[in-house]
């Protein structure tokens, strides 16, 4: 009877270990709070930017809010063709993802337009930046 409790025992802690190694290779549930951007058709990489965007503004000293337009995300640019994020922070990612936003800065009531951009490397989001886009005025 013993003989026969190993073998047993030694496969459910087999697939108990192999369980736990496939939940960590798949990619990440989105929230459910960005699940109707893939009811747009928008690529799973945009919609975790966007939710990493969002996390990431929480917690930066700079920015106190962040807003990604529907129609900028619908129109995000996918570049699957540069292997690092920027040349300040060379993190080797699969894709950069740009987008256009609307920024607040903290303690501030003014909105600014921001370029944003994420690198996405295996499926998850590798790094962050929001860079101002302002508009060149005209002096006459």
């Amino acid at each position: 009877m013993k003989k026969s409790f190993v073998p047993a025992l030694f496969a459910l802690v087999l697939s108990a270990s192999m369980f736990q190694f496939v939940q960590a290779q798949e990619t990440p549930d989105l929230p459910e709070d960005y699940s109707y951007l893939t009811k747009l058709h928008v690529p799973d990489s945009v919609v975790q930017c966007v939710a990493a965007f969002d996390h990431w503004v929480e917690n930066a000293p700079k920015w106190d809010t962040l807003i990604v337009p529907d129609r900028r995300v619908l129109a995000a640019k996918i570049d699957s063709e540069t292997p690092i994020f920027s040349t300040g922070n060379p993190i080797p990612v699969d894709q950069v993802i740009v987008m256009r936003a609307f920024a607040k800065a903290r303690g501030t009531a003014k909105w600014t337009r921001v370029d944003s951009r994420c690198g996405v490397r295996d499926g998850h989001v590798v790094g962050v930046s929001l860079t101002p886009n302002i508009k060149a005025q005209i002096v006459r």
